[in-house]
């Protein structure tokens, strides 16, 4: 087995949207941690979510089931769940499940925040 455990980061950006950043291998095991870590913002109030998959690795399918069951229950909050800056294994697992059904993706963390209205470092040309 491989001993890397689940590791997030996240800021908030304009006290709407809230970016979480995950690491490394995410397997089934760390889905009470990362129910946990989504609950905390959803008690808050917090139901605009950025992941940021740039430094993950690989994603589990439970996983990916439970962010679909997630983004539902945050769009009866008004609310929505985007991707972000997906590589690799983990965009071609979004590929080939034909996620992109589900859960919207974007190239980068700017162009998800347009999702939500929020501008942010958009240079003019």
């Amino acid at each position: 087995m491989i001993d890397i455990s689940f590791e997030s980061s996240y800021y908030l950006k304009d006290d709407s949207v809230i970016i979480i950043s995950l690491y490394n291998n995410i397997y089934d095991e760390h889905l009470p941690q990362i129910k946990d870590l989504f609950s905390e913002f959803i008690k808050k109030d917090i139901n605009s979510i950025i992941l940021d998959l740039s430094d993950c690795l690989f994603i589990e399918k439970e996983i990916w089931e439970y962010f679909i069951e997630l983004k539902r229950k945050l769009s009866h909050k008004k609310g929505d769940l985007v991707l972000a800056n997906m590589y690799g294994v983990v965009k071609n697992d979004y590929n080939i499940m034909e996620l992109s059904n589900y859960l919207e993706s974007f190239n980068n963390i700017n162009n998800a925040f347009y999702n939500f209205g929020i501008l942010n470092d958009i240079k003019s040309a």
